[in-house]
């Protein structure tokens, strides 16, 4: 899968804007090649927004809702978004790959054990990877629930 946020034609794009909306991967992790050009960003700890800007050839790599859920929050999910650039780079296309990480269907996801502790206790029951898919896809609205029948 290749993302391509295109150049757009026209009057110039207000710098800063959201092109993607923040969000959390759902999957374990996700590898990203190709986000050299601007307009990646993080949210740090403190509620701020940072640019990624990874040297030419870097790999970012994104801890996803399942190894959040897997670590016990230990190694929290990334919420990132992608905003346009500043002006004299909105000539320029912006190209990403990702390589979004999935845990077999089968596998249980249940807190490792080194990450419960008195001080961080163990948030959620074990769920098989497939069944939390299909719940986190319905609470952002990718999957309808209909009469116990998942929809596509």
């Amino acid at each position: 899968m290749r993302d391509r946020f295109p150049i757009v034609e026209g009057a110039p794009m207000d710098p800063g804007a959201v092109r993607a909306g923040a969000h959390e991967d759902i999957n374990l992790i996700t590898l990203l090649l190709g986000a050299e050009e601007a307009g990646l960003q993080l949210l740090d700890k403190v509620g701020q927004w940072r640019d990624i800007r990874p040297p030419a050839g870097a790999l970012v790599v994104n801890i996803g809702d399942m190894l959040q859920r897997l670590t016990n929050h230990v190694l929290p999910s990334t919420t990132h978004r992608v905003v346009n650039p500043p002006a004299e780079r909105q000539r320029l296309s912006r190209y990403s790959m990702p390589f979004f990480l999935h845990l077999r269907s089968d596998f249980r996801i249940d807190a490792l054990p080194g990450c419960v502790t008195q001080t961080n206790p163990r948030r959620y029951p074990p769920i098989a990877a497939n069944e939390y898919l299909e719940e986190r896809l319905r609470e952002i609205g990718l999957r309808q629930e209909t009469s116990g029948n998942i929809d596509p």
